[in-house]
């Protein structure tokens, strides 16, 4: 079984997707539970570093009408208004987009063997496009290349897979690069950044051009505009094939998927050795104890029903395939003295720690990147 394959069986037995082929083409990416909490977290991460964390101001919008367009001019007259007005008419700002959904219109976009899955016909895209002023849009386009790379790198299993190409101009005087991902079966591109100057204006009339002009202090200019663009199934895809591995474990392998702990569909779940009811009931009411003042705490925690009910190694089997970074493991002793052990996915390694403290423990473990 190809490397792709045995990720996809993974996906569908641990509710991450399944691509849903109509017409021998991949249409879209069928979400199950733990994907649905993935996507939430990378739209998340994507959001506060092209959002939240950004010095200038960027406003979100979404284009609900993006199959109809070839690009985002029409649809941001509106917007560009808004934000010039809670600007004052100054420069920079830039606009964010991560839920239009759009549709590959040309058949050499549709990709074929393992690359098809990065690239599913109607997907749903994570777009930037920043209005810098002129004379610093072509520093704030090498800027831009450095900040994207990192944003990949930084949640990565293996960062040096990722590159950026040489930049390239087209017949139009366009400059752009992309991001790009190495795998086994060849490079993806993940993400391409363009510097597009004054050109998306070249198609308006005069009064609409007008519209976009803004100030730079009290001189009027036409902005100059930088974008990225990449999709949250492309970024869903890489995260996926970046985290998964197939290790050496006692005398067999193991699969797993290691994801950073800020984009993990679960940071913490319980897992206990078997036992006899009794003691499988207590262990399971106290998983779920605490498991509740981890969830108010808003840490991502999965509450399994099976705690103490199977071996210990069948456990960390499917919880390992879940991504899950950290295992707090109840024993009879943790009913005694209160000491439970919170093993890592990456080390497997246990580290001991008291009951009162696995909340503010935990906040600190999965607080910093």
């Amino acid at each position: 079984m190809s490397l792709i394959n045995r990720i996809l069986s993974m996906c569908e037995s641990y509710a991450y997707m399944r691509p849903i082929i109509i017409n021998n083409v991949i249409d879209h990416l069928k979400y199950g539970a733990t994907g649905e909490l993935l996507c939430h977290n990378i739209r998340n991460e994507w959001l506060y570093s092209n959002v939240t964390s950004r010095d200038e101001s960027v406003f979100q919008f979404c284009n609900i009408d993006q199959k109809k367009y070839s690009n985002d001019i029409p649809s941001l007259k509106d917007h560009f208004m808004n934000a010039k007005q809670f600007c004052n008419n100054q420069l920079p700002f830039s606009f964010a987009d991560s839920r239009s959904i759009c549709e590959q219109t040309s058949l050499n976009a549709l990709k074929i063997g393992d690359k098809k899955y990065f690239s599913p016909k109607n997907y749903t895209r994570f777009k930037y496009i920043a209005f810098c002023i002129p004379e610093e849009s072509q520093q704030f386009f090498y800027h831009w290349q450095r900040q994207r790379k990192i944003w990949w790198r930084k949640f990565s299993a293996n960062p040096g897979r990722f590159s950026l190409t040489e930049i390239l101009i087209d017949e139009n005087g366009q400059e752009s690069t992309e991001i790009r991902a190495e795998f086994p079966w060849g490079q993806e591109t993940i993400e391409t950044i363009r510097n597009i100057s004054t050109k998306m204006f070249d198609n308006l009339d005069p009064l609409e051009q007008e519209m976009f002009i803004a100030r730079v202090g009290k001189r009027k200019v036409l902005p100059h505009v930088v974008e990225s663009e990449t999709s949250l199934e492309k970024a869903f895809m890489v995260f996926l094939c970046d985290g998964y591995a197939d290790l050496p474990y006692h005398s067999g392998r193991r699969e797993i998927f290691r994801f950073h702990r800020k984009l993990a569909p679960y940071k913490i779940t319980f897992a206990a050795p078997l036992s006899n009811a009794k003691k499988a009931d207590e262990l399971r009411q106290l998983s779920i104890y605490l498991g509740l003042n981890l969830k108010k705490s808003g840490i991502s925690t999965l509450i399994l029903p099976n705690t103490a009910k199977k071996s210990l190694e069948s456990q960390f089997t499917d919880l390992d395939c879940l991504g899950i970074p950290y295992t707090a493991i109840l024993s009879d002793s943790t009913l005694d003295n209160g000491i439970v052990g919170i093993r890592n996915i990456e080390t497997t390694l246990e580290e001991k720690i008291h009951v009162a403290n696995l909340t503010s423990y935990v906040e600190q473990l999965i607080k910093n990147y």
